[in-house]
């Protein structure tokens, strides 16, 4: 009978145990080392952050002050989506090109 309340015990102590922590993605809190503001095209103020995720892709972030925003891999063979706001796709698509390395 003690085992069996072990054994119970255990699965719910599995059940209960912490997950790990997620990694850092792009998008998430980006440090202003990996910052710098600029002008686009339009003279508007764009910050645009880079930083190597997943090994070794360089991701791009960049943010205007209307809200408007585009976050994703600067690789176009990567599959991980650009999510953007405030813009088209063929828009987000033209920024990536336009502040990646």
């Amino acid at each position: 009978m003690f085992q069996q309340l072990l054994a119970i015990a255990g699965c719910f102590g599995l059940l209960l145990a912490p997950t790990a922590v997620r990694a850092w993605e792009p998008g998430d809190d980006w440090q202003d080392s990996q910052c710098r503001t600029t002008r686009d095209e339009g003279g508007n103020s764009v910050e645009v952050c880079q930083a190597i995720y997943d090994g070794n892709k360089v991701y791009l972030g960049a943010y205007w002050d209307d809200g408007s925003e585009v976050v994703g891999p600067c690789s176009t063979a990567d599959p991980t989506p650009i999510e953007y706001k405030g813009m088209t796709k063929a828009e987000a698509r033209t920024w990536v090109k336009t502040y990646c390395p």
